[in-house]
């Protein structure tokens, strides 16, 4: 593990940054979702006052003083993973690198209840300002805030591959989901939207058509739980699934398989052991394997 290099001041900049207003700010991986992010976007200076508790090869780790101890201990515990979750990632795409260097994670209180609902977002699929929200109710859970920055940083990673991952489509939301739960299995609860896709009437098409937006839990239902058949029933590796990266899930399959119809099986399996209709029980976003 690289060792993070401590900030001397430990301050951003010589003054605190001023938060900028929270209003129609975008978020991605939050349970319920706020505003629309930006494909095109990026911005100057935080969203909110930072301090820098460190930085390592790729990335510069800062937390909202507001957090207090709470703050710093999470970020000490990102400065100690990061690294290693890099490394993971770019495996998963190949080897390649984040479009920007390094990458800034911000820590904040973006559910100000501290119980984890808030999620994470950044400014187009390709910025890597990072914010993460920090989890300290009934106590601090660093993988929580880990796996969020896992999920933003797959999405930069989406962008730079630039084959068809869409961070503001279905395809792509559902594999920074999936990435960040391969890594942080622990910390998806509350989070899951497989049971959204299931126990909708129409169960839609969401492999042979990627959905527009990232902000839909029944097309997100739908993308994860497409990318765990690939993974875990049919046994393909995440590295495999990422690199054959496209605009549509089902043309991934294809890429995969060499077979032209993937949406078929899928849909069939699940009907077998979820009928349509009936409440499908299912809390995670990975039932598989199935019969």
């Amino acid at each position: 593990m690289i060792k993070p290099k401590r900030s001397k001041h430990r301050t951003h900049a010589k003054h605190a940054i001023a938060p900028r207003s929270k209003l129609g700010r975008a978020h991605a991986f939050a349970i319920t979702h706020a505003g629309h992010r930006s494909k095109s976007g990026g911005k100057s200076g935080f969203d909110y006052p930072v301090v820098q508790e460190g930085q390592t090869t790729h990335f510069v780790v800062y937390y909202d003083p507001s957090l207090g101890p709470a703050g710093a201990s999470c970020a000490d515990g990102e400065l100690a993973t990061c690294e290693n979750d890099y490394a993971q990632t770019s495996a998963w795409f190949g080897g390649i690198d984040s479009p920007t260097l390094p990458v800034h994670v911000i820590l904040a209180a973006l559910d100000p209840s501290g119980q984890g609902g808030g999620g994470a977002y950044h400014y187009g699929c390709s910025a890597v300002d990072l914010y993460c929200d920090v989890k300290s109710v009934p106590s601090l859970d660093i993988d929580y805030t880990r796996m969020l920055m896992v999920a933003e940083l797959v999405e930069a990673f989406e962008a730079a591959q630039n084959v068809g991952w869409d961070c503001g489509g279905s395809n792509g939301e559902g594999l920074s989901r999936v990435l960040a739960t391969a890594l942080y299995p622990a910390e998806l609860d509350g989070y899951t939207t497989a049971a959204a896709w299931l126990d909708t009437p129409d169960r839609p098409d969401w492999v042979n058509k990627t959905e527009s937006t990232d902000q839909d839990a029944v097309s997100t239902g739908c993308a994860v739980l497409f990318l765990n058949y690939l993974n875990t029933q049919l046994g393909y590796g995440w590295d495999q699934i990422v690199q054959a990266g496209a605009p549509t899930l089902a043309q991934t399959y294809t890429k995969l398989t060499g077979q032209a119809d993937g949406w078929t099986p899928f849909r069939k399996q699940l009907d077998s052991n979820f009928p349509v209709g009936t409440p499908s029980g299912v809390t995670t976003d990975n039932p598989y394997p199935l019969p």
